[in-house]
């Protein structure tokens, strides 16, 4: 039987998930519902994807008997306690990147998960591309000696996103785009912690923090280990 998976949100990130979900076999993996605060966007993305169920709150879609895994789809500042809800109501949940607002909120999110012994990860979709696959496998077989040193960068157009530069939708350098820089270093380095952690930028006048190396429209966010 199919895998059911729940939407929740219904932005362009769930867009762009269901489209991914459609390459999948659909004896394996079915998209069952989508919930979003407005019932009336909700219904508009499940004619799009042609998904069978719509929710007008998060709470509904926690209480379907029939979804086995959720999607969170929703901006990084709602993960925490949309998380939460999903995650007591025993639905494994994939959460979109980055996980949380800050480690007390991590914490919280993986203490429920092994609560109510369901699956929580978070979506960073980049670990699953074939180039990541194969960093992976030539660094288990020591094909590149011992690594020294890790420099990763990541930039794109992000200013004109109200998201990635409004306090209060958790914008700035390091969540949303940083992230990935971070994440490939702790996957060369296999989670080993480092002995310090430097950081250099600007603060934009919401006073979120922006790396940035040579151009004001551009996020370029550097990550020496």
């Amino acid at each position: 039987m199919a895998t059911q998976w729940g939407l929740c949100g219904a932005g362009k990130i769930s867009h762009d998930f269901s489209v991914a979900m459609k390459t999948l076999p659909a004896e394996d993996h079915q998209i069952a519902a989508i919930a979003s605060r407005s019932n009336e966007r909700a219904k508009e993305f499940a004619k799009k994807h042609s998904i069978p169920k719509v929710y007008g709150s998060y709470e509904e879609l926690a209480r379907d008997p029939d979804i086995d895994i959720v999607y969170l789809g929703v901006l990084h500042t709602q993960h925490w306690r949309v998380g939460l809800l999903f995650l007591k109501a025993k639905k494994n949940v994939l959460c979109e990147k980055p996980f949380a607002m800050n480690s007390r909120q991590v914490k919280e999110l993986v203490e429920a998960a092994k609560e109510n012994n369901v699956f929580l990860m978070e979506a960073i979709w980049s670990r699953c591309f074939p180039v990541h696959a194969e960093v992976r496998k030539l660094l288990a077989e020591e094909a590149v000696g011992e690594v020294k040193l890790v420099k990763a960068y990541f930039g794109s157009p992000q200013l004109h996103i109200p998201r990635s530069v409004e306090k209060e939708l958790g914008g700035g350098a390091l969540l949303d785009i940083g992230v990935y820089c971070l994440q490939f270093v702790l996957m060369v380095f296999n989670g080993e912690r480092p002995d310090s952690i430097q950081a250099s930028g600007v603060l934009l006048d919401s006073g979120n923090f922006l790396a940035c190396r040579s151009c004001r429209n551009v996020w370029a966010v550097p990550y020496y280990y």
